[in-house]
């Protein structure tokens, strides 16, 4: 018994360190990578991210933006390729976005890459945005966090406020681009990288990410309310990744993943309360039940303050 309650409380400190070193975690990664530039030197930052929109992509923005204005950096570009996620989630996203900085290009990359739902929203708040040929952008009606319709009445409120926001983010481009920003919304429709471009949706198509720094050389754009014209010609490129557990938490958003996670979970639990004071199954399913929630954005990551940050977040984009 003493070896059990010994195991439960490594593994509740194991938890707690682990909520903890997040952030700290991915802020390390990104402050050693922005150390290796020679000042003085132009350089741009360039974060790459696949998979659904949850906190992971919050976090690892923010850090992104902070080493970048601390080398120096002349923009930050996100290479993005993602189906959607979660509404809060990406509203906090745009808002990090629009007060950055440092300016924030979004390139829809590689070919066949998306930035699906709640990816255009995160698209059209950069201050610049880029697709590569072959990728797609869009289809940005609301659904359930399972992908089930939300009812009529939740639809027609969620689809107006989101019309609303990604016409705001859209309003800078021009007529035909707001037109389209709230039709992905309101008739979840798509667009190629040539369409897109032809709209105004976004600035430029690039091949690869030094094409992408050649051609948005002089382009001016608005950050923080004051015009800031790009030198990002020639520019060094430092790729700055995801940290091993912000990897670990990217990769447990995959539905499947976090079916499994939340099946465990409860199978745990119920076997703890029919078995009570073993423990073991307890934790299990406490610990999968938790990642579960973080999976499906429920939770933020940082487990040491679980209780007075559990978001609700229904509705998807």
């Amino acid at each position: 018994m003493q070896r059990i309650h010994t195991a439960f409380r490594i593994f509740y400190l194991s938890c707690l360190l682990l909520g903890l070193a997040l952030p700290a975690v991915g802020q390390v990664g990104l402050a050693v990578a922005s150390g290796l530039e020679q000042e003085g030197e132009s350089r741009v930052h360039v974060l790459t991210f696949r998979g659904a929109v949850t906190p992971v992509l919050g976090q690892y923005i923010v850090d992104g933006i902070e080493a970048a204005q601390a080398s120096g950096a002349s923009a930050v570009i996100l290479q993005l390729d993602t189906p959607g996620g979660s509404v809060e989630v990406t509203k906090r996203i745009v808002q990090d976005m629009l007060a950055s900085p440092v300016p924030i290009v979004v390139y829809v990359a590689p070919s066949a890459a998306q930035a699906g739902s709640a990816g255009t929203f995160i698209t059209l708040a950069g201050h610049v945005a880029a697709m590569a040929p072959g990728s797609s952008i869009g289809a940005a009606s609301p659904v359930g966090g399972q992908g089930e319709d939300v009812g009529e009445t939740m639809e027609a409120k969620v689809k107006n406020i989101l019309s609303a926001d990604i016409e705001n983010l859209a309003a800078r481009r021009g007529e035909k681009a707001v037109e389209w920003a709230v039709a992905a919304v309101q008739e979840a429709a798509a667009a190629t990288a040539d369409k897109a471009l032809e709209l105004g949706v976004i600035d430029f198509i690039a091949t690869d990410v030094a094409d992408l720094a050649e051609q948005m050389d002089g382009f001016v754009v608005t950050v923080q309310g004051d015009a800031v014209t790009l030198q990002t010609a020639g520019a060094l490129v430092q790729r700055l990744d995801l940290s091993p557990l912000q990897q670990f938490l990217n990769f447990i958003t995959n539905p499947s993943v976090a079916t499994i996670l939340l099946t465990l979970g409860s199978v745990g639990l119920i076997a703890e309360i029919y078995n009570p004071g073993t423990f073991i199954p307890g934790m299990i399913g406490l610990i999968s039940l938790l990642l579960g929630l973080y999976a499906l954005g429920q939770l933020d990551a940082n487990f040491a303050g679980l209780a007075q940050r559990v978001q609700i977040g229904r509705a998807h984009v």
